[in-house]
């Protein structure tokens, strides 16, 4: 049996896409997800006290933007590989992700394998 070695949070204000996503990465053997937050000050909260290894991060989180959650996340934790995660195409989005410390930027339309790879990196990065 696989250990459960990568630790994800999720990070997204809608609940539907928050319970897909979980349920597609649970079906991975080597991801635990560990968390889950609809908000920017709730992710920021979950990171600092469940020390995920990737978090899955929305740009539209109601209180906060993705990226400033990033910002913050990483400027305190900033082992974690934070992927940006969202329905927006504007490469001026994801470069401001990039910007701030997110080690890809990943379309929610995307294929699942992309976002699943991009997990699998995370030590790489």
């Amino acid at each position: 049996m696989t250990k459960k070695n990568i630790k994800i949070l999720i990070v997204d204000d809608h609940q539907a896409l928050r319970e897909g996503l979980k349920a597609i990465l649970q079906l991975e053997p080597d991801f635990s997800i560990i968390g889950e937050a609809e908000d920017g000050k709730q992710a920021i909260k979950l990171a600092r006290a469940l020390v995920p290894d990737v978090i899955i991060m929305d740009m539209d989180l109601g209180d906060m933007h993705g990226t400033e959650v990033t910002e913050v996340i990483l400027a305190h934790q900033s082992e974690i590989c934070v992927i940006g995660f969202s329905m927006h195409t504007d490469p001026e989005l994801a470069e401001a992700m990039l910007k701030v410390g997110a080690k890809t930027y990943l379309i929610k339309s995307d294929a699942p394998d992309q976002l699943i790879s991009a997990i699998r990196k995370y030590k790489k990065w």
